[in-house]
Formats: structure tokens, C-alpha cells, sequence
């Protein structure tokens, strides 16, 4: 166990003055680390409402590693979604882009981060020739991560800027990309009232008679929340009994403090080879399986062992050769089923591999117990698929997850983790 996992050990049995002095005691005789110490570290301050003590930390950080460009971008996070200092964070991502000498489309670069984060404060804040500047420079990469509200806001700049024909090929691009988007197609209609926009109705899923969904939104969920008070503060004014609340696994996770920064991880050769065994196909402003990426793999091997990973692989290539697919998965166990590798999640989490929640079921049982209705860790996508990875005693399953198949939380910035299903 090193000293990050030390530190969430006892911050998670809610030791924390003890978690911030070993990680003190750390970081003077290791300035340069790359096991996420200050970034940690930052957070428990933040935590403890000491945010010059968490400025400082990743101040230091930064003088003390100037080649860690993740230092830095996590040094403009704590600007942009802690402070809410959005010049501060400018001025530090405009540095970090500086030092890039031409684009880089890997996930595993913060490139791409950066890019996100000015073109979303500039646009915020006003300044559209230079959120098109930056939204251009991220469209460009066709990326995973330029979300449905990134196409509304790229096209809603080139509209007040005078490129209304570019607008049209920017939201018709983003309408193909996002199918059954429905807010997005009616933006698109609004702003090109006389344009003809192909939308593409996803299939019905999710319909069972009498069963209503109710996504909740929240504020920005982060490490080490109690996802338990969380839960009953944004529903308590909307759940009924018999409703079943559920909580994606993802961010359980986070409030965990399951999450892995790229920075502080090092694929080993076996997480090399194997990610290479799986399907690396990706499409424009689309992400290939998370386990293609050698860093989530290694998350995988943590997570489930070495031999189980090994053992998974051979299974899945025998899987391949009968042209029967899951075979990996079901050897190598729920926990490599439910790994998010950047750039999955919300920022400022999009440069970090997210596993599932370490307990599933206990997490429901405590839900229960803290608000007395029924509850559900779910991992659900836009493909269809929903997946009861925890759930309370009194839910039926299968019905559970055909009424979420539809995803009506979502996965991109829409910040509803929580949807209370009525009916079941």
C-alpha cells in the first residue's frame, strides 16, 4: 500500500488530521513524487476549508516537478471548479497549452483537457472569439469527450460571431454524433428554423407500464463526499416510499475515493499486451472499450489480479475464436466490467481511471438505512445496457435494469447521478 491508499484508508475510517500529517510528512522528503500525493493532499485542505494550505500544496507541486504537466492542470482545477477563479485557471492552462508544440489527440495527454476547459470558461464568461478559438482547436480532435452541450455552445458562437453556415456543419455533425438527442436537435431547429436535420429517435427501451424516472441533478460530486447525505439532501423533497433510488456506480466510486489520476499510474508490460487484445476501434467524437487503454487495464490487474487478468485474456481469445463475446469479462470478474478510463467521466475527473464502488451492496444497504427506501448502484450506457451492480433486498433485477436501459441519467456533463424510479 503506498501512501495515497494509506491516506484514503483513513480518511475513509475518518481520520483526517492524521491522513493530512503523513501526507505532509511525505511530501517535504519526496517533493518529486508522481503518486498523486499533493493533489490528494490539496483535496483534504479544500476539505478542511483551508484553501491557501491547498493552493500552496500545488504550488509547490508545480515548482517542485515543472515537467508534470498534470500537476499543473490539477493546480488550474483547483482554480476553475474549487475556487471558482476562472482568470486564475486562464492563466494557468494557457501555460500548460504553451508548452505543446503541435496538437496531440491522445487521451493521455493534457492536450486535450485544457482544450475543454478554455473553450467551456471563455464561453462562460464571454469571450467568444476566444471560445472559438478553442472550441476549433478541440473539434479538431474529433473527441470522445466534445459533449452534446459542447456542440450547442460551439454552434451558439459561430451564430452570434456571423459563421451561420459553419454553425450548420458544426450541429449537424454533433446531431449524427449524438442520435436521439432530442435537446440537441430542437436547438438545432430553433437556430435553423428553414434547415432540414436528419434525428434519428433512439430505439424504445426502458418502457414498463406504470414505471416512472424521475433523473435528479446534482452539484459537481467529489472524492470522499458522504454520498449517503448527498442522497438524502436531492431527493428528499421528491422520493415517495416504495420508490427505488438510485446512484450511478461511477460516481459512488468517486465519493469513494476510487479514482486514479494517469499521473500516478504505470502500466505494467502485461496491461501493455493485453489492452492491445482488445478492440481499439473508435469513430469520430468516439471512444474505443476502456480497457483498450493500457493504463485502465492496470487498474483491471490491481483490481482483479494478475492471473485472473492472464487467465480472462486466453478466455477471450478462445471467446473470439468461436465468435462468442464477453468470455474476458466473465473470467476476469465484475470489477473489469466497470472501469472508466479518461476521458469518461465529468471534469475534473476526465483524466483519471475510475473502477467500480469497492461494496455495492453495502452501499445500498446504508442508503436504506439512512433515508428507508429501497436502493440501487447502477452502470448504465447509451448502448442499451443497464447493470444492477448492487441493489437492495425487494428489487427485482432484471426489471430494474429494463427500466434503466434507457439511461435516463446520462453520461455526459447533465450532473443527474441520481434517478428515483417509480412504480417497480
Amino acid at each position: 500500500m503506498n501512501i495515497s491508499e494509506k491516506g484514503k484508508l483513513l480518511i475513509k475510517n475518518g481520520n483526517i488530521e492524521e491522513a493530512i500529517k503523513i501526507l505532509e510528512e511525505f511530501v517535504k522528503e519526496n517533493k518529486k513524487e508522481n503518486i498523486g500525493v499533493h493533489r490528494l493532499l490539496a483535496q483534504l485542505y479544500m476539505m478542511t476549508s483551508n484553501k491557501e494550505k491547498a493552493i500552496s500544496i500545488l504550488k509547490q507541486g508545480v515548482n517542485d516537478n515543472p515537467d508534470n504537466l498534470w500537476l499543473q492542470l490539477m493546480f488550474g482545477d483547483l482554480y476553475y471548479f474549487d475556487l471558482k477563479d476562472p482568470v486564475t485557471a486562464i492563466e494557468v492552462y494557457k501555460k500548460i497549452l504553451s508548452q505543446f508544440k503541435k496538437p496531440e489527440r491522445s487521451t493521455m495527454s493534457p492536450y486535450r483537457y485544457v482544450l475543454k476547459r478554455l473553450s467551456n470558461i471563455f464561453y462562460e464568461i464571454g469571450e467568444f472569439e476566444k471560445a472559438k478559438e478553442y472550441f476549433e482547436m478541440f473539434f479538431d480532435l474529433e473527441p470522445s469527450d466534445f459533449y452534446s452541450s459542447d456542440f450547442q455552445k460551439f454552434t451558439e458562437i459561430l451564430i452570434k460571431l456571423g459563421y451561420v453556415d459553419k454553425a450548420k456543419d458544426i450541429i449537424k455533425i454533433g446531431i449524427k454524433t449524438h442520435p436521439g438527442d432530442l435537446s440537441l436537435f430542437d436547438f438545432a431547429k430553433e437556430n435553423f428554423p428553414d434547415e432540414k436535420f436528419e434525428f434519428r429517435e433512439k430505439k424504445k427501451k426502458g418502457i414498463l407500464e406504470g414505471v416512472q424516472k424521475i433523473p435528479v441533478k446534482t452539484s459537481l460530486i467529489r472524492e470522499f463526499e458522504n454520498i449517503y447525505n448527498l442522497i438524502d439532501y436531492y431527493t428528499k423533497d421528491l422520493r415517495k416510499e416504495g420508490d427505488i433510488i438510485t446512484i450511478s456506480s461511477c460516481v459512488t466510486a468517486m465519493a469513494e475515493g476510487r479514482v486514479y489520476t494517469v499521473d500516478t499510474i504505470k502500466p505494467s508490460l502485461l496491461a501493455k499486451l493485453v489492452s492491445r487484445l482488445v478492440s481499439q476501434k473508435s469513430v469520430p467524437f468516439g471512444g474505443a472499450a476502456p480497457l483498450a487503454n493500457p493504463y485502465a487495464m492496470e487498474i483491471a490487474i490491481q483490481e482483479c489480479g494478475s492471473l485472473r487478468i492472464f487467465l480472462a485474456t486466453v478466455a477471450g481469445i478462445i471467446g473470439k475464436t468461436f465468435k462468442k463475446n464477453g468470455w474476458f469479462y466473465i473470467v476476469a470478474g465484475a470489477q473489469s466490467a466497470l472501469i472508466d478510463d479518461p476521458p469518461a467521466s465529468i471534469p475534473p475527473f476526465d483524466y483519471a481511471v475510475i473502477p467500480g464502488p469497492d461494496d455495492p451492496f453495502e452501499t445500498c444497504k446504508r442508503i436504506k438505512e439512512k433515508i428507508g427506501n429501497r436502493a440501487a448502484v447502477i452502470d448504465a450506457n447509451d448502448l442499451g445496457d443497464a447493470w444492477a451492480v448492487g441493489y437492495t433486498e425487494g428489487i427485482d433485477k432484471g426489471k430494474l435494469e429494463i427500466a434503466l436501459s434507457d439511461n435516463p441519467a446520462e453520461n455526459e456533463d447533465q450532473r443527474t447521478p441520481i434517478v428515483i424510479v417509480r412504480g417497480l
